[in-house]
């Protein structure tokens, strides 16, 4: 790989891939929105391109962008629904630019069932129906057009840039700040990785000729979520409580398959470097700038 293409490019794990590819000698050109507030996330070796129709050639594209993706927005059909035509767009993007398609969902779409059966609503539905669809029609354009295509999950990334709203960022400073945060039960398996090792994952399977459609990107040791707390709590070295079981469950249950790094290692070499301790300092590290 020499070149690519990045939208998304000034967000959380964005932000972090161009720096990677960077570093990996690969020419990055970055498709932003004229309005974005975070340009100034970019290095001055970076091309940054406003219009879809005004790409180069790549060899790999990389599809990051999608709106809503924390916040309120996730509860937003409108919004969400957008991300999916989006998702197309960018696809045939990439099949004019010659380029492999790699984008990045998450490992909640499997839950796209759950809503759909539920007979309630929650508030990450439409972002989970959202980010199911756009997986499996984006899939099948990829067959009719021969595009090679490759989508990544994720559970949880940290690091520098997280938004504030995500729930590690949450617990960090909520504990600095003496402010007690309360959570669910927190006994569902869960994976927090690193976002520098989410990036160097997406790099390695970009580079490579990846025999698989689908690879979910994680830590390889994942645990209840109510560890990952009290492991934070311990980093952080501070008294302020944890109040778990304070809140009602929000019924996700991770099974550990969907949470296997194994075929992603197996078929790019990928280990994860960065420890949760490391990862966990990064986030304060980051919320303390802000």
């Amino acid at each position: 790989m020499k070149t690519a293409i990045v939208t998304g490019a000034t967000g959380f794990v964005g932000v972090h891939l161009v720096a990677e590819l960077l570093s990996s000698g690969v020419e990055v050109t970055a498709l932003c929105r004229k309005e974005s507030p975070n340009l100034d996330r970019l290095p001055g070796q970076v091309e940054i391109v406003y219009d879809m129709d005004q790409l180069p050639e790549a060899d790999v594209f990389y599809h990051l962008a999608w709106d809503g993706a924390s916040g309120p927005g996730r509860a937003d059909a409108v919004l969400q629904s957008s991300n999916v035509k989006l998702t197309l767009g960018a696809l045939a993007a990439a099949h004019r630019s010659g380029a492999k398609f790699v984008a990045l969902g998450t490992v909640y779409e499997r839950f796209y069932e759950q809503v759909i059966m539920s007979g309630e609503y929650r508030s990450s539905d439409f972002y989970i129906l959202s980010k199911s669809y756009a997986h499996s029609i984006s899939n099948q354009m990829a067959y009719k057009l021969g595009c090679s295509f490759v989508w990544c999950q994720v559970c949880h990334p940290i690091g520098r840039l997280i938004k504030p709203e995500q729930l590690i960022a949450y617990t960090v400073s909520s504990l600095v700040s003496r402010d007690a945060p309360s959570y669910g039960p927190a006994e569902n398996l869960f994976d927090i990785v690193a976002v520098e090792d989410v990036a160097k994952a997406l790099l390695l399977i970009g580079k490579q000729n990846t025999p698989r459609r689908e690879y979910y990107i994680g830590s390889g040791a994942p645990c209840l979520l109510r560890d990952y707390l009290e492991r934070a709590k311990q980093i952080l070295d501070v008294p302020t409580p944890l109040l778990i079981g304070k809140r009602p469950d929000d019924g996700y249950v991770f099974d550990r398959g969907w949470l296997d790094i194994t075929p992603l290692s197996e078929d790019t070499g990928f280990a994860p470097v960065i420890s949760f301790e490391q990862a966990v300092q990064n986030v304060e590290s980051w919320l303390k700038e802000c």
